[in-house]
């Protein structure tokens, strides 16, 4: 009889013991995927791939608010350099005004205006739905690069709480 119940034990005991494992080794469905880090280049960046929306700096002075604008000005104006600063993040650099894309040494929180800045910040640059598609994330915070809901022209860019669509999606156009 004691051996029978002692049987019984060590297999319910087995048995819960492989469920926990099965569990805790599979990946969850919902659970996110890592992306790629985007390649180290000189880029134009449009808001979800609308060529009429290319991420542009509204002047060359700090604290400028970066807009959305067709394709104007001089060359560098609408291209970006992005360079890597560590293994997880890149700075993004305005090439015709050298000025980098930033919150302007606040804080990120929710819908804070994204601006010009002659010193660096680092955004978490990752792969999006397609090759040439791309999020833009704040380093160690839920908010993404994104257009802001200022019904203003030109458009301003902020950041925003992350969302699950893909509708905070910037398309890079590589440049030489």
């Amino acid at each position: 009889m004691n051996l029978r119940r002692a049987t019984r034990t060590v297999i319910g005991w087995t048995a819960a013991l492989g469920a926990a494992i099965a569990l805790t080794a599979t990946p969850s469905a919902t659970a996110s995927t890592e992306r790629a880090m985007v390649p180290d280049g000189v880029y134009g960046i449009t808001f979800g791939g609308d060529e009429d929306a290319l991420l542009t700096p509204l002047s060359d002075h700090e604290g400028a608010p970066t807009v959305l604008l067709p394709a104007v000005g001089a060359p560098g104006y609408q291209e970006w350099q992005l360079v890597r600063d560590s293994n997880h993040t890149q700075i993004i650099k305005n090439l015709g005004t050298g000025l980098y894309l930033t919150l302007g040494g606040l804080d990120a929180q929710n819908h804070r205006p994204v601006v010009a800045s002659p010193y660096p910040y680092s955004w978490v640059v990752r792969t999006g739905s397609a090759p040439n598609r791309v999020t833009l994330s704040a380093l160690g915070k839920p908010l993404r690069l994104d257009k802001s809901p200022w019904l203003i022209y030109p458009p301003r860019v902020d950041v925003q709480d992350t969302r699950p669509d893909l509708s905070q999606e910037w398309e890079l156009t590589f440049h030489e």
